[in-house]
């Protein structure tokens, strides 16, 4: 007999939709068996998917998917839309090379409307695909599903403020389970939370409302008159009238894991004009205990073992960069009384969870709010404080305006802790740290270190602390180093605009641009067992830089390269060749750094083999570019 006998018979949601509704419960274990067994053996998003089952199964058996369109928002709970839409027998190899993506693709599936990775955009999408169908007169669903974090953010707030203004048919379900990656945090998060209670009042409206209209002779006017009180005492009961306020219909809360209620409710939501939200409460992890208990932990899993949910010990003789920032801004914040720290909804991913437990007055999470951040961050430093911004750089990308104008133009001395930096591997495209080495080099007044290991991570941060002339940012990829290799206690002095030269030769110059240190590094042994000498040049600083040592440098040497683990058009070569002295430009071969499209997500390694920037790609270029 199958394991899972009712997912066998789904291959696409039309499938799914040929089913009795008294069968769905039975498609949802197999789907959530499937999950478990398949990560269990590949790791991968886990919890978040655990939790979104029902909804994504109740979803594709109401709507006419693809034709009506479906919309998520971040997009890594979209593991059983994967396996509902023809994708199953492919889950083993999502966010390996060449394999499934994790997060929505369109260049996977006709299901997936947009490729997702970062929050609150899914409201806009809705509201623009809604805006179209109605202007090219079509009649398709459309409905998009956000998570009760992403609500927060400023972009969904203000695609619901315009919703609520062209009201077009349309349907946001809001899977509120309580958590993003970190803990919510924030005034909405309260005011969700408060409708959990609220069910009382749901429950006495539907049976007031059944008695009012048993009632004869006065039944309908009683009804008239409380419809209109209804919507003065839901402003003290329930959130529902916030989403009203916007003008969206609002349904809710209802129970996330009852897939056959869920039908009902989406088949009546289907009926309805004008935008409405429907509110879905679930559990992060649901069906598996380990990860019930512990969303946080098992948010993103590697390989673990079913029965216990145990997983591989991590190496304890190793730090991970991210760590290193959490115990450095620690020590520091013992000595300096002035230092804060602001994330992003981003605590545990940036190494602060021990600073949060340390010292909670002084970590502001201000949740998925980057342009808040770095604006927050901006004021603090106007105000005295010593504030370290810490973030990924995918999502800084979506704070430029704040950057810019708030912090940049005004010479405000924020420091930024730019973690993911560079090639990231399995998420993807979407959170690949390819760019913020070129807009920060582009902005007036902003220092930038680029560390090649561990101990210039903990160098820089403390360089940083007393630097209080500019912004200065210090950016940095997912890795991590033996322990012994670090000193916390007497870190070493910088010297802005220095950099080291790790290996002498005159025939190539390598200009390494931070963390592709380790490939330099393989290019110079791999160019030297060939005679061919290297001066191999770690770029630690890159502004300031000490243009005048660079020069003298390399007009000993026949050639150089620039190697950059960023997109080629937004790193370091431009910034580099505008201030190299064009006397020695004849000297320059290339720029090897990744080109101007997509980076799909994979392992590190294979991703730089595939764009030509492992060692020996990058030696054998190098040899036609000199023979």
């Amino acid at each position: 007999m199958s394991q899972y006998p009712f997912l066998d018979k789904i291959n696409i949601p039309e499938d799914l939709r040929k089913l009795n509704l008294k069968d769905l419960p039975s498609v949802c274990r197999d789907v959530r068996e499937y999950i478990i067994d398949t990560l269990a053996g590949v790791g991968g998003h886990f919890a978040s998917n655990l939790g979104a089952v029902e909804l994504t199964v109740a979803i594709h058996y109401v709507y006419n998917t693809p034709e009506d369109k479906l919309i998520w928002d971040v997009g890594h709970q979209t593991y059983p839309h994967k396996i509902l839409t023809g994708r199953k027998e492919q889950l083993h190899t999502v966010r390996k090379f060449g394999g499934l993506s994790g997060f929505p693709k369109r260049e996977e599936s006709p299901y997936d409307l947009y490729n997702t990775g970062h929050a609150g955009t899914s409201i806009s999408q809705v509201l623009g695909e809604a805006c179209a169908r109605d202007l090219l007169g079509l009649k398709h669903s459309v409905v998009g599903v956000i998570g009760d974090a992403s609500i927060a953010t400023g972009m969904a707030l203000e695609a619901m403020n315009h919703g609520g203004h062209l009201r077009p048919d349309s349907l946001v379900v809001l899977n509120d389970n309580y958590m993003s990656i970190s803990k919510n945090v924030g005034s909405i998060s309260n005011y969700l939370n408060a409708l959990i209670s609220s069910q009382i009042f749901n429950t006495w409206r539907k049976y007031s409302f059944r008695f009012m209209r048993w009632i004869p002779l006065i039944g309908p006017a009683l009804m008239s008159f409380a419809e209109r009180a209804e919507k003065s005492f839901k402003h003290f009961f329930t959130p529902g009238g916030l989403f009203e306020d916007l003008g969206f219909s609002y349904l809710g809360p209802v129970h996330g894991h009852d897939v056959v209620g869920l039908v009902k409710i989406l088949k009546k939501a289907k009926k309805m004009e004008g935008p409405v939200l429907l509110h879905v409460l679930t559990q992060k992890g649901k069906g598996y205990d380990p990860a019930e208990k512990d969303p946080i932990k098992y948010h993103g899993v590697t390989p673990f073992n079913k029965q216990d949910g145990s997983m591989a010990p991590g190496d304890n003789t190793k730090i991970a960069f991210s760590k290193i920032v959490g115990q450095a801004l620690i020590d520091l914040t013992k000595k300096n009384d002035k230092i804060t720290v602001i994330t992003p909804a981003m605590i545990e991913g940036s190494g602060l969870k021990d600073y949060s437990i340390q010292y909670p007055e002084r970590l502001f999470d201000v949740g998925i709010a980057e342009q808040h951040a770095v604006a927050f961050a901006g004021a603090l430093s106007s105000g005295g404080s010593v504030p370290f911004m810490c973030i990924y750089s995918t999502f800084l990308t979506r704070a430029m305006d704040q950057v810019v104008e708030d912090v940049a133009l005004m010479n405000l001395p924020v420091r930024f802790v730019i973690d993911r930096a560079g090639i990231v591997g399995p998420d993807g495209e979407t959170h690949q740290g390819l760019s913020d080495i070129g807009y920060l080099l582009g902005l007036p007044n902003v220092a930038v270190i680029a560390p090649s290991n561990g101990q210039d991570i903990i160098d820089s941060l403390y360089y940083m602390e007393s630097h209080d002339e500019t912004p200065i940012a210090v950016r940095f990829p997912k890795d991590a180093v033996p322990l012994n290799s670090l000193n916390f206690e007497n870190p070493n002095s910088m010297t802005p605009g220095k950099f080291r030269i790790l290996n002498k030769g005159t025939d190539i110059a390598i200009l390494s641009v931070g963390s592709i240190l380790s490939v330099s590094r393989e290019v110079t042994k791999l160019l030297e067992e060939k005679n061919i000498t290297v001066q191999l040049i770690d770029l630690l600083w890159l502004r300031p830089l000490d243009m005048d040592a660079l020069n003298q440098e390399l007009s000993k040497v026949k050639n150089f390269l620039i190697l950059d683990e960023s997109y080629k058009d937004m790193g370091a070569s431009g910034y580099l060749l505008n201030r190299i002295s064009p006397d020695l430009l004849s000297k320059f071969i290339k720029t090897f750094a990744l080109p101007p499209e997509p980076i799909h997500h994979g392992g590190r390694a294979e991703i730089l083999k595939h764009y030509h920037l492992g060692s020996d790609e990058i030696v054998s270029d190098i040899l036609k570019a000199i023979q």
